[in-house]
């Protein structure tokens, strides 16, 4: 059974009104309100129409979907506390591995519920969860607003716990708000695709990026696109490459070359015009490269039409990748910026990726997924905690060449901290207690005093 099977059963109307979804509509308590922005254009004219914007949000939703999510138990609160404050500023974690080690001190997994782990393996029967973060995280880049379903079990030990979860396309999906309180609030939510389903507050997770722009009606409950941001240069950018195609598509002649002899009249003009066309056509062709049509009289050339270099539309598509980079807050080394090419360069942009956008998602949807669970999805009160595994992002442990050599001429660090920093166990045939002591170098002495070390056998 698919999503609009599951809708089915909460169909409304089968007939649409005749109004854009972006409009914006004058409303009363407990009616529809619309965000104001034109979503269905952004869906439409950037992540379909721009090949920037779709680079760039694959880029982040292919990183943010490597990331497995669990279900863990809580077993020590003070660590818990401290790994969320790390996890919420991740571009100032200096250590990586030192995280994961107070992650396994603060958590536990937990498989009291197989119904809730097999969820986030398998949100729904079309789905793997990589997915469903995949749309989630794409549709909150696109238009600023992530919509997810949750068909919950509607009897028995179970109910109310989700069963399946699905994301809802933003760009058609509207909050219904109680304009009359204040500030307003979302008392359910709407999606219209044809026929009109209505959702329960409870049944939708919510997850949005902050919008300033506040209303009347209601528009603070949406979140801002970054497209919004960006609509002048997304409008430039499109309307480049439409100037491009145009160009060499209806471009027709460079110029045009004619007779400029006055010994020739009109009618020898032409026929001499004609076999210089011929004597040109015959030059033609990859086995005459560098080869030269000679005229034996005066010819011009006068340019008619201008290239896309010419018109500056490369040079603009440059500036506007990067500006759209910045929107997102993605390095743009890792789009091919022939100026910022570099292997260290990239190195660093798949960190800064990993740090500056996949995990705040990552974060986001953890943090919305806790919160419906413990307030709308029947686990009010219950010791778990769903979170994802950074781990997964070698990109974010320190250059090991690089720490060897510092922990190495670091003698004020005993072997055993060391270990623990470069991420490894201690072996079994060696005495643990021995390397919780400092070893201090020696310093330089004459050759002729060295005394050799004497190893037993």
């Amino acid at each position: 059974m698919g999503l609009f099977d599951i809708f089915n059963k909460k169909k409304i109307n089968n007939i649409l009104p005749n109004y854009p979804m972006a409009s914006q509509i004058a409303i009363q308590s407990g009616l529809v309100t619309w965000s104001g922005q034109n979503a269905a254009s952004f869906v439409h004219d950037g992540y379909q129409g721009n090949d920037i914007v779709y680079s760039i949000i694959k880029l982040i939703t292919d990183k943010a979907k490597l990331a497995p999510f669990g279900v863990y138990k809580v077993i020590d609160e003070k660590a818990a506390r401290k790994y969320k404050a790390l996890m919420s500023q991740p571009d100032k974690i200096e250590n990586f591995k030192k995280l994961e080690t107070l992650h396994k001190k603060a958590f536990e997994l937990y498989t009291g519920d197989a119904r809730l782990n097999e969820l986030l393996k398998y949100p729904n029967e079309e789905d793997a969860f990589c997915d469903l973060v995949e749309q989630w995280c794409g549709f909150k880049l696109i238009t600023g607003n992530a919509f997810i379903y949750s068909k919950t079990i509607e009897a028995g030990a179970n109910m109310g716990k989700p069963f399946a979860l699905y994301a809802l396309p933003s760009q058609y999906t509207a909050v219904i708000a109680d304009t009359q309180a204040f500030p307003a609030v979302a008392v359910g939510y709407q999606l219209q695709y044809g026929p009109i389903f209505q959702f329960t507050r409870k049944e939708i997770l919510h997850d949005k990026y902050f919008n300033p722009q506040w209303n009347s009606t209601g528009n603070q409950l949406y979140g801002q696109s970054p497209l919004l941001a960006a609509a002048r240069t997304l409008t430039r950018s499109n309307e480049a490459k439409t100037a491009a195609v145009a160009s060499f598509q209806n471009g027709g002649p460079a110029g045009v070359l004619f007779m400029n002899d006055e010994k020739y009249d009109s009618v020898q003009g032409l026929a001499q015009a004609q076999a210089l066309k011929k004597a040109i056509s015959e030059k033609g062709g990859s086995a005459n490269y560098n080869s030269i049509a000679v005229s034996g009289y005066k010819v011009d050339w006068k340019q008619i039409g201008l290239s896309p270099v010419e018109l500056n539309i490369i040079e603009s598509e440059k500036w506007d990748m990067k500006a759209l980079c910045n929107i997102y807050g993605v390095p743009s080394q890792l789009l091919n910026d022939a100026d910022n090419k570099t292997y260290n360069n990239q190195l660093e942009g798949e960190k800064a990726l990993t740090l500056r956008c996949a995990i705040p998602l990552l974060n986001s949807i953890r943090d919305n997924i806790n919160r419906k669970l413990q307030t709308d999805w029947g686990y009010t009160g219950q010791n778990i905690y769903v979170d994802y595994d950074a781990s997964i992002y070698a990109e974010l442990e320190s250059n090991k060449k690089e720490q060897v050599e510092w922990l190495n001429n670091a003698w004020w660090i005993a072997p055993k901290q060391k270990m623990d920093l470069m991420g490894l166990e201690v072996p079994d045939y060696i005495d643990e207690a021995e390397l919780e002591k400092l070893y201090i170098p020696t310093s330089v002495q004459p050759i002729d005093e060295f005394q050799p070390l004497t190893i037993p056998e």
